[in-house]
């Protein structure tokens, strides 16, 4: 497959993600609000909030990487970035 398919896939994925993202980083952000004493809350939420802007501006970066130079396989690390930020945070769910 081309850097160019690569970079596409990743950019549907990382659209498919932001709504659950954003949606998780609102609620997240809404946790931290009712408990401003908690200092985990506070930085769970944090965690939450960063992977909706991540998988906004990743693909964005990736385009612009590819765009300067077409052979350089780095833009497709980046737009994989948000998505292996994601899973880490699922994962992070599921321990706690």
């Amino acid at each position: 497959m081309s850097i160019r398919t690569w970079l596409w896939l990743g950019t549907v994925l990382n659209a498919m993600v932001f709504l659950p993202a954003a949606y998780m980083a609102f609620n997240a952000v809404g946790f931290a609000i009712a408990y401003p004493e908690s200092g985990a809350i506070t930085a769970v939420a944090f965690l939450f909030a960063v992977l909706p802007v991540f998988g906004l501006l990743a693909p964005f970066a990736a385009w612009r990487i590819h765009a300067k130079r077409s052979d350089d396989r780095n833009a497709v690390l980046i737009v994989a970035a948000p998505l292996v930020y994601a899973a880490f945070l699922v994962a992070f769910l599921l321990n706690n």
